[in-house]
Order: structure tokens, then sequence, then C-alpha cells
């Protein structure tokens, strides 16, 4: 793969939060602060070429991101998150071979997430409304970012007073206006012409949790 990585962004977070932790004195760690750096696994992804009628499907690969949550009662938190895929186009017809190559997916999403208990082991559900990033990697080709949902739940379990696990699944649904260009640019016109509504992708991940 071509894509970027965003592993350095991992470990800085992790050192970062590894000093915050060791830094800060134990009256001042609360619930109310929480960063999760993940790894997980993404599922699904397609896309209808509008000319052939040909299925190009987004590979099914590695996801790396980041979470960040802020209590703003008991039991409920805002969240934002963030997840990266790394993937490419693949296809079982005959299509132009430019629009099979390296792409990359990214979500920004911001929303909440609601714990169904308490205890070593808290069950939850969480919700986001956002955007969803795709970047071919291929010079000339602008990326696109169209507006998308999520939601999901999962669990998280307690390791100590300040660190967790935390394991997820979450579904994506990312719109288009139904048929239209994607891809485009001035000089080699648009590598696809989509006649997808709905872009749906599912996502399992766990990671650790530091609290603040």
């Amino acid at each position: 793969m071509t894509g970027r990585s965003p592993k350095y962004l991992l470990v800085s977070i992790y050192f970062l939060s590894l000093c915050l932790l060791i830094l800060a004195p134990p009256d001042a760690v609360a619930e109310g602060f929480q960063i999760t750096s993940f790894m997980g696994y993404r599922m699904g992804g397609q896309f209808e070429e509008a000319g052939t009628g040909v299925e190009l499907d987004v590979a099914e690969e590695a996801t790396y991101g980041i979470v960040i949550d802020m209590d703003v009662s008991p039991g409920k938190q805002y969240e934002f998150f963030y997840s990266y895929q790394s993937s490419r186009l693949t296809s079982g017809g005959t299509v132009d071979p430019n629009a099979l190559i390296d792409m990359d997916v990214e979500y920004f999403q911001f929303g909440g997430r609601d714990y169904w208990d308490k205890g070593a082991a808290r069950t939850f559900i969480v919700g986001s409304i956002g955007a969803t990033h795709f970047d071919l990697q291929s010079s000339g080709l602008g990326a696109e970012t169209r507006f998308s949902i999520s939601a999901g739940g999962g669990v998280e379990l307690a390791v100590s007073e300040r660190v967790g696990i935390r394991l997820e699944g979450r579904g994506f649904a990312t719109f288009f206006d139904g048929e239209g260009s994607f891809f485009c640019d001035s000089s080699s016109g648009c590598v696809i012409l989509v006649s997808t509504e709905v872009f749906l992708q599912f996502e399992v991940g766990a990671g650790l949790t530091f609290k603040f």
C-alpha cells in the first residue's frame, strides 16, 4: 500500500497519555476525559459503476484510529471518533484499470455514547454524524468527502482506575446523491461514475483507554 500510515500519530498519543498518567496527581484523575487508541478490521464498501454496472469493492483491511470521550452527565459522553483504512478498489469485471488502485478511507465522526450499566465491564451504545474522506493514491486525482453517520456498541473493561480495554463494533453509512461523478480532474476526466446512493461499511476494533 502507498497510503500514509497513522502509526506515528498513535504512538505519539500513547506516549503523551502515559506521560499525563504518570504526572497527574491521583486526585486529578476522573472519569471526565478518556482517550482510546485502537486497531480494528473494516469490511464492506461497494460502488456501482454507472456506465457499465460493474461493482467495485473496497478490499477488507486493518484500521487504526483514536476515540476521545468527555462526560456530560452520568452514563453519557460526547465523543469524537477517527478511523483510517488503507485499502484498494477491486473488481470482478472489466473496468478502467486506473480505477483499480490504492485508496484510503477515513471517518471523522462526532456524537455521543451511553452506558447501559456500571462496574468493571460496562456495555455501551454509540451514535454519531460526520464525514467520510476517500483518497485515491494517484497523482492528479482529487479526494472526495461525503456526509456519513455511524452507530454501534461494545463493552469497556476496567484494567485499573486509569486504564481500560474497549471492544466495539460500528457500522457506517456514507451518502451520495445518486448517479454522479467520483474522483475527477481536469486532465483525465472522471475515474469512476457511480450510481451508488449509500456506501456501507462495518468495523470491529479493540483499543486501550486512558482515563484522566
